[in-house]
């Protein structure tokens, strides 16, 4: 499908909706990023959780002649977005490191022969030489960035390789683009437009204010006392056999411990994190959706993707590391609309991991000083020993990778796809190019302090979030670009206590 007038598209992608998707109108900011979109123009689209940000590149795929393509950043949530598009009826397929070989020579050869709607893939896979040269063959009509936050330096989950999806734009000859995600600062959303290398694009941004919900942030102590809480608030739940509940813990061994104390109470639920099995965590999000299970405790790797309205509160055990990941996590209560609960415990003792989370992310420059030295130290052999370069845990990849991104250290694409969704799996072994070999050029390590000051900041408006005495919702809003005019929005716990 060519660039059409405005009328004729519009009524093409109502058709589709109500065919297709079975809705009889768009949510806000759908129908004109879609408009947009067909008629050939970037378009940047921020919508919030749970206002159909993977419908507007879904509904595309049916009118646009060629291949729309999905850089995603989660291999959890391909897998997810990949299964609901075939259900609708788009020729969907995903390329991830952890699919067969056999699998992904389907895909290229799919591609190869434009028998695909729709491809998913991650930023660092895009990358590829030969992909490259597959979509630069293949009539590309769109290209994707979901979770568009992930580009930003400025933004939570920043991913190196995103920053650099602007260059498929020559591979996909000149098709456009359309970047999407829920939470964005002003700051950022210009910044995803001059990364993309986006001409005059269209720019949607609904409201974030969910008033439905109830927010709230209430201080309690550790271990058993704040399990007992949490049991107390879900058992307060009007018809609580019949509510959705998700309770977010920030570590893995959090999450099974509260998980465990819950069914002590008498609460049972599923448990969610990104080290249980890939079958694992698909049948927890079915069981969710199927409503067989309503209660999942969880690390944040649970919710993108996760399309239920009916959650009826969010609790978190502890709060994460900034103000963009609590709302996305938060805002999965109440999507239909109905009145639901946001509630977080908080003690000062909490955020030691948080602070933690961040160290380990961005790394002091020291670190990366001393790692470098490591590799310069093992000489020719460092390209055959990417176990030994890794070191124990996730804290030597972290390393590896902002020793990448200084410019010091050159990583093979597979490698460097690897540190981003390897999720378990063996480092790729050593070819003809070497995994990691230095560079001579001396470390620029600005981009390291610029994300670990933009970290810092993060955390610290988050806990002024949490210990402040301001309407709870007015500070969300404004932190997310949103001026408000209410004196007391009644709908959080500092506003309710001042009406007291």
């Amino acid at each position: 499908m060519n660039p059409q007038p405005s009328a004729r598209v519009v009524a093409a992608a109502r058709a589709v909706l109500k065919e297709r998707f079975g809705f009889d109108a768009f949510r806000p900011g759908q129908e004109k990023l879609i408009e947009g979109t067909l008629s050939g123009r970037d378009a940047l689209g921020v919508l919030p959780t749970g206002g159909g940000k993977t419908l507007c590149f879904q509904l595309p795929a049916f009118l646009l002649e060629g291949l729309v393509v999905v850089a995603s950043p989660l291999l959890s949530l391909m897998q997810d977005q990949v299964f609901r598009a075939r259900q609708l009826g788009l020729r969907a397929a995903s390329l991830t490191s952890q699919d067969a070989k056999e699998s992904q020579r389907r895909t290229e050869q799919a591609i190869r022969e434009r028998r695909l709607d729709l491809l998913f893939c991650s930023p660092e896979r895009l990358e590829a030489v030969r992909l490259a040269t597959l979509l630069a063959s293949a009539r590309t009509a769109l290209l994707v960035v979901d979770e568009a936050h992930c580009i930003s330096e400025w933004g939570h989950d920043f991913r190196p390789a995103f920053r650099r999806i602007g260059r498929l734009r020559a591979a996909a000859a000149g098709a456009p683009v359309l970047a999407v995600t829920a939470t964005a600062t002003p700051a950022v959303r210009d910044d995803i437009a001059r990364v993309c290398r986006m001409d005059d694009p269209l720019r949607i941004t609904t409201s974030f204010d969910r008033p439905n919900i109830r927010w709230l942030a209430v201080r309690a102590g550790a271990g058993v006392e704040r399990v007992r809480a949490v049991a107390r608030c879900i058992r307060r739940l009007p018809d609580i056999a019949d509510q959705a509940v998700i309770v977010y813990a920030p570590t893995r061994r959090a999450v099974a411990a509260v998980r465990r104390a819950l069914a002590g109470y008498g609460i049972a639920g599923d448990a969610y994190h990104a080290a249980l099995p890939a079958e694992e965590r698909q049948a927890v999000q079915e069981r969710f959706m199927s409503r067989e299970c309503n209660l999942v405790v969880a690390t944040c790797a649970f919710g993108m993707g996760i399309d239920r309205g009916d959650v009826r509160a969010v609790f978190h055990y502890a709060f994460p590391g900034s103000l963009e990941s609590y709302y996305q996590e938060a805002g999965r209560a109440g999507r239909d609309g109905a009145p639901s609960l946001a509630l977080g415990f908080v003690n000062p003792l909490d955020w030691a991991i948080p602070e933690a989370f961040l160290e380990k992310s961005f790394p002091r420059p020291r670190a990366v000083l001393r790692f470098l030295a490591k590799v310069a130290s093992m000489g020719s052999s460092a390209a055959a020993e990417t176990r030994s370069l890794l070191g124990p845990g996730d804290a030597h990849a972290t390393l590896l990778r902002w020793a990448g991104r200084s410019g010091a250290l050159r990583l093979d694409p597979a490698l460097e796809a690897w540190l981003a969704d390897g999720e378990g799996e063996a480092p790729p072994s050593p070819s003809a190019t070497p995994l990691a070999a230095l560079t001579g050029r001396p470390p620029d390590l600005g981009s390291l302090q610029a994300a670990r000051k933009q970290a810092q900041e993060r955390l610290r408006a988050m806990q002024r979030y949490c210990h402040g005495r301001k309407c709870r919702r007015a500070v969300l809003l404004r932190y997310l670009g949103e001026e408000v005019a209410w004196r007391s929005c009644g709908s959080c716990d500092r506003c309710e206590s001042r009406r007291s």
